[in-house]
């Protein structure tokens, strides 16, 4: 399974909303994996703000990248290339 690995828009996440705001419960997400976590924007009870030294602490342990590593948020860059190669093979519509 792949990782994310990306460096931009990092969030600590927590793992689970009533798992407490230790270094236990917390996960660095880039925003497009946050934003596809099944918690994200959801309703219900929202956890208080990790302490900064527990973001901080989170950020170090994940190298400043991304830990996602579902396959569903995120390509790595070869998938990409296979992307846009594929694409630029379709024909092309116009109205």
């Amino acid at each position: 399974m792949s990782r994310c690995n990306s460096r931009d828009e990092l969030n600590v996440h927590h793992k689970r909303r009533d798992g407490g705001n230790g270094i236990e419960n917390a996960r660095v997400l880039c925003h497009n994996c946050h934003v596809n976590t099944s918690t994200f924007g959801r309703e219900g009870k929202k956890p208080p703000e990790f302490s900064q030294e527990v973001k901080e602490t989170a950020l170090i342990h994940a190298a400043y990248r991304c830990e996602c590593e579902k396959e569903e948020c995120h390509f790595s860059p070869k998938e990409i290339d296979h992307i846009i190669d594929e694409a630029v093979k379709m024909p092309k519509y116009h109205l």
